[in-house]
C-alpha cells in the first residue's frame, strides 16, 4: 500500500470511524496508526491474523462504501476550497467525524453566503 493510500483511509477513518464496530476502529488504529502488523493485531486481540485481513479488508471497503454514498471527504474540500473566512470557522469549530452532523447546516451557510453575495 503507497503513502496516498494510507492518507485517504485515514481521512476517510476521521470522517466515518463513528459508523464502525468497536472491533473495526480497534483493527483499523492498530494497523494504520500504531503501524502494528498482521500478526502482532492477531496476537494482541486473539484472533487469527487471517481474521486480522478480513477485519481491515472490510473495513477499508465500508469506509469507501460511505465515502461513495455520503460524499463528506468531497464536501470538506469543496469547502475549503472556498476559501470563505466563515465556512472555515465552521469547520474549525466542528471535528471532521461530527461533521455528517451538521452537513445540513453547513449547506445552508454557503447556500446563503452564495445569495448574498
Amino acid at each position: 500500500m503507497n503513502i496516498e493510500d494510507t492518507f485517504r483511509y485515514n481521512e476517510l477513518f476521521d470522517l466515518y470511524e463513528s459508523l464502525l464496530t468497536e472491533k473495526q476502529r480497534e483493527v483499523f488504529r492498530f494497523y494504520y496508526h500504531d503501524d502494528l502488523s498482521y500478526q502482532e493485531i492477531a496476537e494482541h486481540l486473539e484472533i487469527s491474523r487471517a481474521g486480522v485481513y478480513d477485519n481491515l479488508s472490510r473495513t477499508l471497503k465500508l469506509l469507501e462504501e460511505y465515502e461513495l454514498k455520503l460524499g463528506l471527504m468531497g464536501l470538506v474540500r469543496d469547502l475549503q476550497s472556498l476559501n470563505i473566512d466563515l465556512v472555515n470557522e465552521i469547520l474549525d469549530r466542528y471535528s471532521r467525524r461530527k461533521l455528517w452532523v451538521k452537513y445540513y447546516q453547513l449547506m445552508q451557510v454557503v447556500v446563503h453566503w452564495n445569495f448574498n453575495y
